[in-house]
């Protein structure tokens, strides 16, 4: 992107006199549009932070938005609302969704998590043709879609029960099984929902459908968000469905200025290609509407442009550029020469190792070129293996970003064998893979002989190393077998009262699993490197299935994994990690948004791209479908597209490649897009090809490994690497999983409990932080009068203890109670020598400022007003108290000092006069206010850190003090005991 904003951009940016849409070609800058635009209204015309409003529909393109506006503003903000819909919509239906008969807190459902809870209900459908008697189940994902598309049609269950009803008495054309198979399905959609709500559940696509239904039965609540968001921003408008659509018009319907960007050749969600109708519908709406193409790219080569602009001229006329008489012909901005290379080969395995070879070729050619420029890309994930296999017999380093299932990763395949043997030690096959592990190391003619014992004994390889010494194995195998068998042992026994988290930690680290990984980590081993990344998603997975289900255990835990492999979804995606330096895999739709100096597009035959079209699925009555549906072939149009984006993701250089075999019995035909732009199946003369495929895992890769840094960093972050860098590159860089501790779980139980108790004092006291996404609930409290201020009464305090108390990593039932007995007093003092009562102004309050060029974010505990309208912040401390701080004890509340001071949210309410540390155990205070040399030589600290962070500087600092706090300290090779 140009450094200052072409004549299109700036005029999109500083266009607020009504509703615009932005029709932004691939590589225009509409996110530098868009976080310009925000920075512009901000600075320029004046506007809080708050009145702006900005929506898009991944997490990624969300914190990406965020962070370009946390690096373009001068100075940071507080609340200024850059989200996703769904995320938007969970927080009004957390604060209002009482109002429509929702439960006051609920748990948020994936896809498997739906078919979990169908299946466990089974029988309350009354389903005859959707539950075939050989397979009663595989119907219910497809139910779980054609629901989703209900609610993303605003399609209630009454009004479908309603429409069933009356196409059976009225429409006697239909035959009898359609009809029966529609009532069938709305009855089925009425039972989910109710089900949903038994159990205190939602789906997404309850988000957005109950937001709307709020918004509609309480114009109270509508006013105010209207009144609030003065400025809407939608990104990637021509996704939206017809929820999302309604949703943005009832938020924008009383003069709120909106904005919204969007390219219908870059539609690749939209429900049967409806994304022109969704602009369209927009210009109908809101008449006046400003209209801006932008259509310089910043990215591609002209001939890479050319090509796109040509081959998505085949979904005419269903464009925009044909029905608004518009040009949105890109062109090329950056200079760079562009080249067009096809690919034909006869095999599959051909193909693979010419695409591995032309990137080895350009790697060496050009001086310039990291693994990272290369990028290939595949329809489907299940295409991706050949070429990850040819990409490991090189050696050559590489990234598959795919939605591949967490379940099917080696370390977590290992995690839930362990779990399997606690469960049934005599499962062989569990024992086995725990023998195997690589840091067990046992030797192969130790296992040969377990092996040979076991089958010969016809007996469990649980009871053959309970008897390991009459196997003939070495001692050392002995000891081996030995510490499995206590692994297992000590695991038996926490999986009956500890939850799985704490039993699998236990697992890794007394094992020597983590010791293992860290140790693969500093030597550069990528594999292991991944493997931390994926054992830190599945200890999430596990954490979200435990905050469900909050007295499961382990057995629970594997009960919910049999089903879900049941389900066939194979566990949930999880992110792999952001290398920099490695050849990038993925699908066509993962690509979007990214670019590439080298690009393949891959295996572009028919039926592979564009894809087969699937059949099978339960289909919405059209008379309950509020898009306007295109002309054309839709399936055909979206495959065009995603061509067009696969093609529009080069910078510099094109591979089209496909072959003539992969596999099947006839000879496949070259992909119509390739037709379209003249291209032929004609076969490259290639050298002798060594068909032999490498086992994926076989090769151990090494080197350099050059980590992602954060873009924001907070006061924990920046201490964890002052105490030692290398703590903070496990802790926040790996994410390794942590040992928690007693002392953890009882301050957050703590601080979550007297937030809670506070709210309730803000609601009780009908005080209004002024921000929309204040932490505000409903509560039920029977009020005390104190001081002209009505607090909740003690018991409600206790109350809110005791729902707030977090069970985690107490070390045995003695310390648990001591604890909780502990807490209690801590309260009830806290809660009598209170000589006059607060209402807070705000209430873990978030924040994120500038020092120098990073950002730093935080939340605040508490924010009170003083009689003479200054704030006092305070922070709650459950740890021993301090009479006398040091100005390393100060710097968390001089950040948040600084926040006060910088921000115009936080300026209206008044400036800071005392910072104070709130002790609980023994109810001492200690206050102090930050003079200009303290805050100056704080954010010099911090610039100082930050840098070293970004040097990738990790190197560790131990001593015995910081190491005997440390999490790690039992996997740490450089530890001081």
């Amino acid at each position: 992107m140009p450094n200052k904003l072409n004549e299109q951009q700036k005029q999109a940016v500083e266009y607020n006199d009504g509703p615009l849409i932005i029709i932004a070609g691939a590589g225009t800058g509409k996110t530098t549009v868009i976080t310009e635009k925000i920075k512009y209204l901000i600075e320029k015309k004046e506007v809080l932070p708050e009145e702006v409003l900005a929506l898009t529909f991944t997490e990624k393109a969300a914190e990406e938005m965020e962070d370009r506006v946390s690096n373009n503003l001068n100075l940071g903000y507080a609340n200024i609302q850059i989200s996703t819909f769904h995320s938007f919509c969970q927080v009004i239906l957390e604060k209002y969704g009482l109002d429509v008969g929702l439960p006051n807190s609920f748990n948020l459902l994936s896809q498997t998590d739906s078919w979990l809870l169908i299946r466990d209900n089974f029988d309350k459908f009354d389903l005859d043709y959707y539950a075939p008697m050989g397979n009663p189940t595989s119907y219910i994902h497809e139910l779980i879609k054609h629901f989703s598309k209900c609610k993303d049609e605003l399609v209630d269950p009454d009004k479908y029960l309603e429409y069933a009803e009356n196409l059976k008495l009225d429409n006697d054309e239909l035959q009898g099984e359609t009809k029966n198979k529609f009532e069938e399905v709305a009855k089925a959609y009425h039972v989910y929902n109710q089900i949903l709500l038994d159990n205190s559940c939602l789906d997404f696509g309850d988000l957005i459908f109950y937001t709307i239904k709020i918004l509609k039965e309480r114009p109270e609540i509508l006013k105010s968000l209207q009144k609030q968001f003065k400025y809407i921003l939608v990104d990637e408008f021509q996704d939206v469905n017809w929820a999302q659509y309604i949703l943005v018009k009832l938020l924008s319907d009383k003069g709120s200025t909106l904005t919204v960007v969007g390219d219908d050749d870059q539609s690749i969600y939209a429900f049967r290609g409806a994304s022109v109708s969704n602009i369209l519908r927009f210009k109908e709406d809101y008449p006046g509407t400003k209209e801006i193409v932008l259509n310089y790219n910043y990215r591609s080569g002209q001939k890479i442009l050319d090509l796109a602009y040509e081959s998505i001229q085949n979904n005419n006329p269903d464009r925009l550029e044909e029905k608004l008489k518009i040009n949105k012909k890109l062109e090329s901005k950056t200079g760079l020469k562009s080249e067009i290379i096809q690919i034909h080969t006869e095999s599959t395995e051909e193909e693979a190792k010419i695409v591995v070879e032309e990137i080895e070729k350009i790697k060496k050619d050009d001086s310039g070129a990291t693994w990272d420029d290369f990028a290939i890309l595949v329809r489907a994930n299940s295409h991706a293996d050949i070429f990850l296999d040819e990409l490991s017999s090189k050696k050559i380093p590489y990234e598959f970003l795919a939605a591949t299932g967490l379940y099917k990763q080696p370390i977590v395949i290992d995690c839930v064998n362990y779990f399997k043997t606690l469960d049934n030690y005599r499962e062989s096959s569990a024992v086995f893979r725990l023998l195997n592990l690589p840091f067990i190391n046992l030797d192969s003619d130790d296992l040969q002989k377990i092996t040979y014992f076991a089958r010969k004994k016809a007996v469990s390889y649980f009871e053959v190393l309970k008897e390991a010494n009459q196997c003939g194995i070495s001692i050392e195998g002995i000891n081996k077998t030995n510490k499995i068998l206590n692994l297992i042992d000590e695991g038996t026994r926490k999986a009956r009262f500890e939850k799985p988290t704490v039993v699998l930690y236990n697992f890794l680290e007394k094992s020597g699993y983590l010791d293992y990984l860290t140790r693969e980590e500093e030597s550069g081993n990528r594999n292991v490197i991944r493997q931390i990344f994926q054992l830190r998603e599945f200890f999430n997975y596990i954490k979200n299935f435990e905050v469900l289900k909050p007295e499961s255990r382990v057995y629970n835990f594997l009960e919910h994994y049999k089903y879900v492999i049941e389900s066939g979804d194979g566990g949930v995606p999880y992110k792999p990690a952001d290398t920099s330096d490695s050849v990038n895999i993925m699908t066509m739709h993962s690509a979007k948004g990214l670019e590439y100096k080298y690009v393949f597009l891959v295996n572009l035959v028919e039926d592979r791209f564009p894809s087969r079209r699937k059949g099978g699925g339960i289909e919405l009555p059209e008379e309950l479908i509020n898009e306007v549906l295109p002309s054309g072939d839709h399936h055909i149009q979206e495959e065009r597209r995603l061509f067009y984006v696969g093609i529009t993701r080069a910078k510099t250089k094109l591979f089209l490649t496909s072959a003539d075999n992969y596999g099947g019995v006839r000879k496949k035909k070259i992909s119509r897009f390739l037709d379209e732009l003249g291209y032929k199946a004609q076969t490259n003369l290639t050298t002798e090809i060594n068909l032999v495929r490498v086992p994926k895992g076989q090769k151990k890769e090494s080197g350099d490994f050059v980590y992602k840094i954060p873009t924001k960093f907070s006061f924990s972050q920046i201490n964890s690497y002052k105490r030692c860098p290398y703590q903070y590159k496990l802790a926040h860089i790996l994410k390794l999983p942590g040992q928690g501790s007693a002392s953890f779980s009882f301050g957050q139980t703590m601080h979550n409990t007297l937030q809670k108790f506070y709210e309730k004092v803000q609601e009780l006291n009908a005080i209004k932080q002024g921000v929309f996404f204040s932490t505000v609930k409903k509560g039920v409290a029977e009020p005390v009068e104190k001081n002209n201020i009505k607090v909740p009464a003690l018991e409600e305090l206790l109350k809110t203890y005791e729902e707030n108390w977090i069970d985690d990593w107490y070390k045995g039932k003695k310390q648990k109670n001591d604890y909780h007995k502990k807490g209690k007093e801590i309260l009830k003092t806290f809660y009598e020598i209170q000589k006059k009562w607060t209402i807070p102004v705000a209430l873990e309050s978030g924040f994120k400022i500038k020092i120098g060029e990073n950002a730093i974010g935080g939340r605040i505990d508490r924010i009170d007003k003083l009689e003479d309208g200054t704030l006092e912040i305070i922070d709650y401390k459950t740890g021993k108290s301090k009479e006398k701080l040091s100005s390393d004890d100060k710097d968390q509340l001089l950040i948040y000092q600084i926040a006060l001071e910088e921000l115009p949210e936080y300026q209206n309410q008044g400036i800071p006069s005392k910072l104070t540390f709130y002790y609980l155990n023994d109810s001492l205070q200690n206050s102090f206010l930050g003079k200009e040399k303290l805050k100056e030589k704080l954010k010099e600290k911090i610039e100082n850190i930050i840098q070293k962070i970004k040097d990738q500087n990790f190197k560790a600092t131990p001593n015995k003090i910081i190491c005997k706090n440390c999490d790690f300290k039992d996997i740490c090779e450089y530890r001081k005991l």
